[in-house]
């Protein structure tokens, strides 16, 4: 990728500045930590799907040698609370009159050790009353059926109906017609830190709780309200995250159960979920069931299209709306498509809660709308990627629900994808059992708005004494490489090495406030706030560098760790020189402050669901090209070619490894993983018996820079580490149908459905 040459460190090819910590161990993660007179906590959780809690007796427990705390709701405030602020909850932290999962929270034991603590669960007597379940979404809606929530009508938590142009005269107006159906499954993050807590009060009854989120200050600010607390009494430490991916965004149960613990026994409590727990009472990818029809002109222009979206919400809200929301919003935002419908309803199943997962609904909604714009190509006679340049999205566009377009490269991405596949030959000329099929997308690229409706970020430089710089922020490291990415936008500001700036985050109680780690919004919106503060504290070194010089601020240029008249190549002083003079002769610390308030988020309106939610848009194209099996329907994933639309490279080798890893995750998902249930209990909870991509699995991928310079974006960039996991599903689904003939719409594609349907095929 060409870099332009004034540029000093954006676009540099930069390895992680945690790497060497984390190679040599020198990374603390939670397991590592451990406090004088910790406790170690235990979950007591539900054996049955849904069950009336008759009784829970916890005396025995309570007398066992070594268990210093043990509680059930009514040690606590009985608070009810949901991920989504904008919805009521409806979670307890532990249930007291009914459970509605195999893994519920219902009591908890604090003690001395973890054979004690597990012990201790074993004492606690609970009588229940069993209800009949449901989990599958589809029945939950039956009338008549059983009920999960008893102020939810049907089992629907959440239903929404919009509709943007006129979608009656768009089918009117439409040479054809295709409905289809698609379903996705339910996946687990399997990040391979599970999650945990450890929760201490100081004397003053302060809260200091350490944790692996993605999300520190949006945490704090549930638990403040599960504890019935102000904000100003806990303090959230983050510590170096083993893997998110979303599932680590909110607030779960465990860590307020931590916290309650901790409290009743005034000591320090660690609890952290074994990795069973993690496969049953963790959060999942959000399943749905996808209905799309759209009509199309002769010649493949989009006219029209309407969708209805089925989500299986789990037993709990948490953030069913919100992805759901996302999912339909591809529906209108993917694609040139002047008339767009769709009805979503979010439905209780006696399953555990979903939750945000790489690509925020986009990979669900994606899925299908690829998947129909293959069948809807094979259809017209057209090829599928000229179907796609023909409807490809354009910078400086409007879409029917006022969503703005702002930079965006896709058709580039889709040109460049079909050269480096070599699409148009593999595509005329297929080998056997080999195909070749492609997919687009649309994705958030700098987050969305959050509280208040907002999406903002802050940032802090200082220099210090002797030179270097402490560079804080509110933004989530969570090993996607985001510290260095801000450091590189400060050292490019201040024309200082990269090594001589340490990244100081995770901490609420120092940092700025952040929205968190989610929707690839780090780099944009985190970016433009140590942007904006890198350049307030590089005036205030300009305003001393004129003094020392004695010339005018204007005539001042900063270059390679120095501060230059322009155009005098011998009148500098060094950034040290500068720091010395502040400190040892004026007595001032110098330090810059930025905030940025994204400005282009228009609140969408409850009504008419008209507005602009996302400050501005990732774009791509990924082609994969398949081998089929026919005898035993084994896919082989030969090569895939990824572009993607990113703004600008910050650090390239950082995107690299994003897209790959992305692409990876995507082709478990579309291949192999799933969660699998058995009268409510999940019967393949661990890496032995839920399949996932593995080193074994690896394949080439060329990963494709497209710059499109976002003119909002820090030096023109914008997120895409989500992006790459949104289109690779439907590419994989498409590469099969072109090498076998087997269009299978359901996730995941495995070798039974791709028999069954080759088997199909001959007796039609």
């Amino acid at each position: 990728m060409k870099v332009n040459d004034n540029l000093f460190e954006i676009g540099k090819r930069r390895y992680n500045i945690e790497s060497i910590d984390k190679a040599l161990g020198g990374a603390k993660y939670l397991p590592d930590l451990k406090l004088p007179q910790m406790l170690y906590g235990k979950i007591l959780r539900s054996p049955l799907p849904h069950a009336k809690i008759l009784n829970i007796d916890t005396s025995k427990s309570e007398r066992l040698l070594g268990v210093k705390s043990v509680i059930t709701a009514h040690d606590t405030p009985r608070i009810k609370f949901c991920s989504y602020l904008h919805l009521p909850g409806n979670k307890l932290p532990l249930e007291y009159e009914k459970v509605r999962f195999v893994g519920d929270e219902v009591a908890a034991v604090a003690a001395i050790d973890e054979d004690i603590a597990r012990e201790a669960l074993e004492l606690i007597k609970v009588d229940y009353e069993e209800l009949p379940a449901v989990y599958d979404p589809e029945k939950a809606m039956w009338p008549g059926g059983p009920k999960i929530h008893d102020e939810a009508q049907n089992n629907i938590s959440s239903y929404v109906k919009r509709e943007f142009g006129n979608i009656e005269e768009g089918f009117k107006n439409s040479d054809y017609i295709f409905e289809n159906r698609f379903e996705t499954s339910a996946v687990s993050h399997c990040f391979l830190e599970t999650t945990g807590c450890i929760a201490q009060f100081d004397l003053s009854s302060k809260l200091t709780v350490w944790l692996t989120t993605q999300s520190p200050f949006h945490l704090r600010r549930q638990l403040a309200l599960v504890l019935n607390i102000p904000m100003s009494k806990i303090r959230v430490n983050k510590l170096y995250v083993g893997g998110g991916f979303g599932g680590k965004t909110s607030l779960l149960p465990l860590e307020a159960i931590c916290v309650f613990l901790a409290k009743k026994s005034g000591r320090p409590v660690k609890l952290i979920n074994t990795r069973e727990e993690q496969f049953t009472t963790g959060r999942m990818r959000y399943p749905m069931i996808i209905e799309l029809k759209t009509g199309v002109k002769r010649d493949g222009m989009l006219v029209v299209r309407q969708a209805k979206v089925i989500t299986d919400n789990g037993a709990y809200d948490n953030k069913g709306a919100s992805i759901t929301a996302s999912t339909c919003g591809r529906f209108v935002q993917l694609y040139r498509v002047p008339n767009i419908g769709y009805e979503a309803y979010v439905v209780f199943t006696n399953k555990q809660m979903g939750e945000a997962f790489r690509g925020r609904g986009g990979p669900q909604g994606v899925f299908a709308i690829e998947c129909q714009m293959d069948i809807i190509a094979e259809g017209l006679t057209i090829d599928p990627a000229e179907l796609r340049l023909k409807n490809a999205n354009l910078p400086g566009e409007i879409n029917p629900a006022g969503n703005r377009i702002t930079s965006c490269a896709l058709r580039e991405c889709i040109e460049k994808v079909v050269d480096e596949s070599r699409w148009n030959e593999k595509r005329k000329k297929p080998s056997n059992n080999r195909g070749i099929g492609m997919a687009c997308l649309i994705h958030t690229a700098g987050g969305a708005a959050l509280y208040g409706r907002g999406n903002f970020s802050g940032a802090i430089a200082r220099l210090n004494e002797d030179g270097t710089f402490n560079l804080i922020t509110g933004e989530s490291d969570v090993g996607q490489g985001s510290n260095t990415v801000l450091a590189q936008i400060a050292s490019e500001v201040l024309k200082t090495p990269i090594e001589s700036i340490k990244v100081i985050t995770g901490d609420t109680e120092i940092t700025p406030v952040s929205l968190g780690t989610w929707g690839s919004r780090v780099t944009y919106t985190g970016g433009n706030a140590v942007l904006a503060a890198a350049r307030d504290l590089r005036r205030q070194m300009f305003a001393i560098a004129s003094e020392m010089l004695e010339t005018n601020i204007e005539d001042l240029q900063a270059k390679d760790g120095k501060v230059f008249v322009k155009g005098v190549e011998d009148r500098w002083v060094t950034i040290v020189e500068i720091a010395n003079e502040c400190f040892n002769k004026k007595g001032i610390p110098l330090i810059g402050r930025g905030y940025f308030v994204d400005k282009n988020i228009i609140p969408v309106d409850s009504r008419t669901g008209y507005g602009n939610p996302y400050p501005t848009w990732a774009f791509g194209c990924q082609a994969v090209e398949v081998e089929v099996d026919p005898e035993t329907g084994k896919v082989s994933i030969i090569k895939v070619v990824a572009a993607h639309d990113l703004g600008k490279a910050i650090n390239p080798m950082g995107v690299e490894g994003q897209i790959e890893g992305s692409v990876i995750q995507g082709i478990g998902y579309a291949l192999f993983e799933e969660l699998k249930w058995e009268n409510g209990r999940i019967v393949n909870p661990n890496f032995r018996d839920y399949r996932l991509s593995t080193f074994s699995d690896l394949f080439p991928i060329t990963t494709l820079l497209v710059e499109s310079n976002d003119p909002d974006g820090p030096f023109g960039a914008k997120g895409v580490a989500e992006a790459g996991i949104v289109p690779t599903a439907a590419a994989v689904a498409n590469a099969i149908y072109n090498a076998v003939g087997a269009r299978i719409n359901s996730l995941p594609i495995t070798p039974e459905k791709i028999l069954f349907a080759l088997r199909r095929q001959k007796h039609t």
